[in-house]
């Protein structure tokens, strides 16, 4: 299907166009996420960390143990860092067997992929870009060790991907609403969402920011008040606590492939000896926040202004979402999954106009560099290569920080992209 705009979302329309390559390229994608997940599952049960913390969570609520909800569950790291609504959603996992818990998440998250694929395509068609039925299969192809991991974690970084997508497609249809109930679970899920309410108030919608502060609040003082009504706002004060707790304790582990422990990586003291310079941790800090301002400002940058509002909100929207990934205190492989929106726009952009890509220098070094950096997120590329481990370390792309690197490269080819009219007629 092709979604077309022709000027204003009241004209918007969707015409049949190619449906069968569509249906065979979702069908496709469908069909290998549900014989590589939910039935494989079935047949040999897994353990999803992430998955059993939900459950956890839900079945001490389950059991009137409210009170302890953000305390440790399966062990001292495991605990559930989500806002008070999230576990309310979540409640009907605690009378789940066991064995079908982990089919029936992994199928939801199937459904969450194909859902996000949509909406990715929604936007760029949206902005004017060629959106081919292959689209969905090559971006997913450049995320797949990401995509893995969320699914043998059982995560929710799709599920977030989706719910900043639905945002951007509900506020382009004029159903605000809808869009700051989908920005305010979002943001509940995972704190670094908020960056969606900056980027906002920095465009002065005041009416949108006000919405998504109101719906954030009603929803999870509401759900506070169910959990513990004695202690009407004990959850929602617990919240940001295990937040920041958490946090800080695991800022610097191998996993996490966050902005700030890729800038501690390359320099300060580090025990791979990847390190060009030894700055003290706080002046390294100083750098990451300064970094991540300069990457906000670039994203409101003036030129943008002059951009017709769908594909300002669609590249914008991408841009935000690097960041909410990158500037996030803890970033394991599998919260890059939540990148489905920038790397559809990216190979959306190289299909409508590849001149530009391609013949312009910078753009088509960038381009070069996301789809290495995405080969080298596969152990079988360093195994090729002889090298099978680094100081000790078997996750050679964990200790080179390829996928902070895969997400600026990314960040710059959609950043330089954005600058440049499409040409016309770019969607038909």
């Amino acid at each position: 299907m092709l979604f077309c705009y022709n000027g204003s979302m009241g004209s918007r329309s969707l015409i049949p166009k190619g449906r069968v390559g569509w249906l065979i390229c979702w069908g496709f994608l469908g069909l290998i996420f549900m014989l590589r997940f939910p039935v494989k599952f079935s047949l040999q049960p897994p353990y999803l960390m992430d998955f059993e913390v939900y459950r956890a969570a839900a079945q001490r609520i389950a059991q009137g143990g409210a009170e302890e909800l953000y305390g440790p569950t399966y062990s001292k790291l495991a605990v559930f860092k989500y806002a008070p609504c999230w576990v309310l959603l979540w409640l009907p996992l605690a009378w789940i067997p066991s064995h079908i818990g982990p089919v029936l998440w992994a199928s939801l998250t199937v459904l969450w992929l194909l859902i996000a694929c949509g909406c990715a395509v929604r936007l760029c068609h949206l902005a004017g870009l060629r959106a081919p039925p292959w689209l969905p299969v090559v971006t997913v192809a450049l995320l797949t060790r990401p995509l893995t991991a969320e699914f043998l974690n059982g995560q929710v970084d799709l599920l977030w991907a989706l719910l900043t997508m639905g945002f951007l497609v509900a506020d382009l249809s004029a159903q605000r609403t809808l869009a700051a109930l989908l920005l305010a679970f979002a943001i509940g899920l995972k704190l670094p969402a908020i960056i969606f309410l900056g980027y906002l108030l920095a465009r002065r919608r005041w009416d949108m920011v006000a919405r998504v502060g109101c719906a954030f609040l009603a929803v999870n003082v509401f759900s506070s008040i169910l959990l513990t009504p004695s202690r009407p706002f004990a959850s929602l004060i617990a919240w940001p606590q295990v937040l920041w707790s958490s946090g800080a304790s695991r800022a610097f582990e191998i996993g996490n492939q966050s902005l700030l422990t890729l800038a501690k990586r390359f320099l300060s003291d580090d025990p791979y000896e990847l390190n060009l310079v030894t700055l003290p941790l706080p002046v390294v800090m100083g750098l990451t926040v300064l970094l991540a301002a300069v990457l906000f400002g670039l994203v409101l940058n003036g030129r943008s202004s002059r951009q017709p509002e769908p594909r300002r909100l669609a590249f914008d929207g991408s841009l935000l979402t690097l960041l909410m990934v990158l500037c996030s205190p803890t970033v394991w492989i599998a919260t890059y999954s939540a990148l489905l929106l920038p790397v559809s726009v990216a190979v959306a952009c190289a299909s409508t106009n590849p001149r530009q890509t391609w013949h312009r220098g910078v753009s088509a070094v960038l381009a070069c560099a996301v789809l290495a950096l995405s080969v080298m997120t596969h152990s079988w590329f360093w195994k090729a290569l002889g090298i099978r481990s680094w100081r000790g370390e078997s996750y050679v792309f964990l200790v080179l920080m390829i996928l902070p690197w895969f997400a600026l490269a990314l960040f710059g080819y959609l950043w330089i992209q954005r600058r440049h009219p499409l040409p016309p007629a770019a969607v038909s």
